[in-house]
C-alpha cells in the first residue's frame, strides 16, 4: 500500500533559523519527506501562497487540556468535553505539541486529540501538602499514591509546574479562590486586581510577611467593601494566599533535587513569592530549570529584567507567557513581557492559562516583530525549536526531512490567522 503524499506549495518556509521563499514542503504519513524540489505527481496539494509555513508550535506551559486535577492546588478536573475544547483552541492557534503542567495528572487523564499532549508531574510530598492546604478535592487515591519518579517513567517529560498562582498566592488565588470565598460575604464578585490588592496589603508581595491588619482595613475601605467583612477577608487571604506558600516553596527544592538526579527539565512558577527561592536553587544546582512566565503580574518590568538576567546567568531558561496581554488584558498587561524581550531575555514562549482566557503565542510574536524588537525568525524559534529542545522533543520544532510532520501555515500579514495545521501528518483546515 502506497502512503499518500501531500505537498504544501508556494509558501515562505521559516524553520526557524532559515527563511526560504516559495518553497514546497512534502510530507507522507507522520514525517516530513522533502523540503524544496518537490514532484507534484500523485500528491495532494495545499496552496500556501501568501503564507508562512512554520513548524507546529510547541507550547511547553499550558493547563486544562487533560482530565487530571487542575493546577498545583489539585482542583476538581475538567470534563473530557471541556479538556477537548481547550485542546481544540490550541490546535486552531497552530499548536501541535502541548505540555500540560497542572502536575497531578496521570497518563489515563490524557484525552484523545490530534495534538501531541504530554504531561508534567508535581507528585512531590511538599507539593501535595501545599495542594491540601488550598483544595486537593481533585485528588483521588490513584493521584495521591503516584510519585514523580513513576510518572516520569510512564511518559511524563518534565517536572512541573512547580508551584503556581493557586499555592503561591497569585493568579489562581486572586481570580478563583478568594473571590469564591468572599462573594457571599461582600455581595459581589471581586475582580482579580482587587483580590490581589487585599493579598498584598495583608501579607505583602512575597506572601509571607507578618499580617498587617491595618493595611488590610485600609485596602478594604479603599475598595468600598463592607468594613465588617474584615474577619472573613483576613481569613480568606491567609487561607488561600499565605498558608500554602511555605509548603509550595519547599516543593521547589524537592523538584530541583529530582530534576538534577534524573536529568529532566523542571518548569517552575516564577513570581514575586518564588523568585528569590528559584534563583538560589538555580545558582546552586545543575538542574535544567525553566523559569515559567517571567512576565508574571507580581513583577515590575525592572524586577523581571533583573531576576531574569540573574537566572539566565545561572543557566535557567526564561519563558514568557502570552496570557491575555495582547488583546483583552483583563489579567495582565504586556509591559513586563515587552521589557524582557527588549532586554534580549526571552528564550521560550507559552500560553499558561490566564483563567481560561489565554491568547495565541503568535499574537505576541507579531507584536514584537512589528515593534522591531525581534526578527520573525527569532519569534518563531521561541515557540518551536527552543521549547522542543528544552523538553528534549528533538523530532520536531523544525521543518526538515525526517522530522515529525507538525506544520502550521499562517497568513503573511497576520500571524494569528492560522490557515492550516498539520499535526502528526493529519491536516486541519481553518481557513
Amino acid at each position: 500500500m502506497t502512503t499518500k503524499r501531500t505537498v504544501i506549495r508556494g509558501g515562505t518556509v521559516i524553520s526557524p533559523d532559515t527563511t526560504r521563499p516559495d518553497t514546497d514542503v512534502e510530507f507522507s504519513g507522520k514525517m516530513i519527506t522533502r523540503v524544496g524540489g518537490t514532484d507534484y505527481r500523485d500528491a495532494e496539494v495545499i496552496d500556501a501562497s501568501g503564507c508562512y509555513v512554520i513548524p507546529g508550535l510547541v507550547n511547553a506551559h499550558a493547563h486544562g487540556c487533560t482530565t487530571g486535577p487542575l493546577f498545583s492546588s489539585a482542583a476538581p478536573p475538567l470534563s473530557v468535553a471541556e479538556a477537548r475544547i481547550n485542546a481544540d483552541r490550541h490546535l486552531a492557534a497552530g499548536v501541535t505539541t502541548l505540555v500540560n503542567v497542572c502536575g497531578f495528572g496521570l497518563p489515563e487523564d490524557l484525552v484523545a486529540h490530534p495534538m501531541d499532549i504530554r504531561l508534567g508531574t508535581t507528585h512531590l510530598p511538599a507539593a501535595v501538602a501545599a495542594a491540601e492546604l488550598v483544595d486537593a478535592s481533585g485528588l483521588d487515591s490513584k493521584h495521591r499514591s503516584a510519585t514523580a519518579q513513576q510518572l516520569l517513567s510512564d511518559g511524563a517529560i518534565t517536572l512541573g509546574e512547580i508551584g503556581s498562582g493557586a499555592t503561591l498566592g497569585g493568579g489562581v488565588a486572586a481570580y478563583r479562590y478568594i473571590p469564591d470565598a468572599l462573594e457571599p460575604v461582600v455581595g459581589s464578585r471581586l475582580e482579580p486586581k482587587d483580590a490581589t490588592s487585599l493579598i498584598d496589603a495583608l501579607v505583602g508581595p512575597r506572601r509571607v510577611a507578618v499580617p498587617d491588619d491595618g493595611a488590610l482595613r485600609a485596602a478594604i475601605s479603599a475598595l468600598g467593601l463592607p468594613l465588617d467583612s474584615f474577619p472573613d477577608v483576613r481569613e480568606a487571604v491567609l487561607t488561600f494566599a499565605s498558608a500554602p506558600v511555605h509548603a509550595s516553596l519547599e516543593s521547589f527544592a524537592e523538584a530541583v533535587e529530582l530534576a538534577e538526579a534524573l536529568d529532566v527539565p523542571a518548569v517552575f512558577h516564577a513570581a514575586g513569592p518564588s523568585g528569590q527561592t528559584l534563583l538560589e536553587l538555580a545558582q546552586s544546582s545543575n538542574a535544567r530549570i525553566i523559569a515559567g512566565h517571567m512576565n508574571h503580574t507580581s513583577f515590575s518590568p525592572d524586577q523581571a529584567v533583573e531576576l531574569a538576567t540573574q537566572l539566565r546567568k545561572a543557566g535557567a531558561v526564561i519563558d514568557v507567557s502570552s496570557l491575555d496581554i495582547v488583546h483583552s488584558r483583563k489579567l495582565a498587561s504586556p509591559d513586563v513581557a515587552d521589557a524582557l524581550v527588549q532586554a534580549g531575555l526571552v528564550d521560550t514562549l507559552s500560553t499558561d492559562y490566564a483563567g481560561g482566557d489565554w491568547e495565541p503565542m503568535l499574537g505576541l510574536v507579531q507584536r514584537w516583530v512589528e515593534a522591531g524588537w525581534i526578527s520573525l525568525e527569532q519569534g518563531i524559534e521561541m515557540c518551536t525549536s527552543t521549547p522542543a529542545n528544552t523538553m528534549r522533543l528533538t523530532d520536531r520544532g523544525r521543518i526538515s526531512s525526517g522530522r515529525r510532520a507538525d506544520i502550521t501555515i499562517v497568513d503573511h500579514d497576520d500571524l494569528e490567522d492560522v490557515r492550516v495545521v498539520v499535526a502528526g501528518g493529519q491536516v486541519f483546515d481553518f481557513s
